[in-house]
């Protein structure tokens, strides 16, 4: 592709209005690692209806300016193609140096803030977004349902306030600012794994909804599939298009047709694979291992080794502040048992 007018056309059943629904719609995905996952991840996005300009890619990288300027090699676990991305017609923010996990997520609060945003959506990058195309509309615009239907008084009800609606749980979510910042926020002592407990709990601790919603299909990915299969061409496996125009030259196959069969194959392989039990769930995003001698060069495995002490810190600061509890499930704590508790004793309710 040369311009973003070279991007193939998205399913006629998913494209996103002409002028943009009246919400505002924006979604942040997070990369740090694994380049081909991220373009995956995007595109499906966009392939499902999401507007690309609604897209915000948080570059965590920690190589300030380095991929914006082209230094990184293609092996570097850490190369991100801005010029792509930029293609795809989506947005690209940088973060200032590497963020944990609730580190990021307080950016994404902070940068809600600085845009006026009362809400927005967070996505994992390990995914495959695709329209349940035996059910109505596209994802996108059933997440807009849902947004609308979130919104409105009637949905909430008696109930105090809302903070996050799921999809799948927390691999797409969206999430109520101000909720958040009336509980103040996330706990960036804990860096990763539980920091997700750690919040959520405390919302239910202060009767804050937290409620699932069905848009359509997210999968837990580990690796890339066919991305061709995305845009819903009839597509011949024995001649597969090897260009963007040759892709968006093919015919468009039939909505729930041959091809999304094809399509939810892949998938559910992708998904199957990342289940084994001959990996460790996160072992995608040690695929890439080079980059010697490029800028803000981090040996993998080095940094591998310490983003686990930073993980089980983490966990220790967690368990800490509830008494010693591990795991999600705090039933019976209150707020203010924070920090307050020497033992795994659930105070009585």
């Amino acid at each position: 592709m040369q311009s973003r007018k070279d991007f193939p056309k998205i399913p006629s059943w998913n494209r996103p209005p002409a002028t943009h629904v009246k919400e505002k719609t924006p979604l942040f995905i997070g990369f740090t690692r694994t380049w081909p996952m991220l373009q995956q991840v995007v595109l499906s996005y966009i392939t499902a209806g999401w507007p690309p300009e609604d897209i915000y890619v948080v570059e965590n990288t920690g190589t300030l300016h380095s991929n914006k300027n082209g230094l990184l090699s293609l092996q570097n676990p850490f190369f991100l193609n801005h010029t792509r991305l930029d293609l795809f017609g989506v947005n690209i923010l940088i973060t200032p140096t590497l963020l944990t996990f609730s580190q990021l997520q307080t950016y994404y609060l902070f940068t809600a803030l600085e845009n006026g945003w009362d809400y927005f959506f967070w996505s994992h990058m390990d995914l495959i977004i695709t329209t349940d195309e035996n059910a109505k509309g596209s994802f996108y615009s059933r997440v807009v349902d849902h947004l609308r239907e979130t919104l409105s008084k009637k949905w909430l009800g008696d109930q105090k306030d809302w903070a996050i609606r799921f999809y799948a749980y927390d691999w797409l979510a969206l999430n109520h600012v101000q909720a958040f910042i009336d509980l103040g926020g996330w706990d960036t002592f804990i860096s990763y794994y539980t920091a997700d407990c750690d919040m959520h709990e405390r919302f239910k601790m202060a009767n804050i909804t937290l409620a699932d919603v069905d848009a359509g299909n997210v999968s837990d990915v580990g690796e890339s599939i066919n991305t061709s299969l995305l845009f819903r061409k009839k597509i011949d496996p024995n001649f597969p298009p090897k260009t963007a125009a040759e892709l968006d030259a093919l015919d468009e196959d039939e909505r729930a047709g041959n091809g999304y069969d094809r399509l939810l194959t892949e998938i559910l392989a992708a998904v199957e694979e990342k289940k084994s039990p001959e990996h460790e769930r996160n072992w995608w995003q040690g695929q890439q291992t080079g980059g010697k001698g490029d800028p803000f060069y981090r040996e993998p495995h080095g940094f591998a080794e310490n983003l686990e002490r930073v993980v089980q810190c983490g966990i220790q600061s967690y368990q800490s502040k509830w008494g010693g509890h591990k795991g999600c499930g705090l039933e019976g704590f209150n707020t203010e048992d924070a920090w307050m508790i020497e033992n795994t004793t659930i105070p009585v309710t």
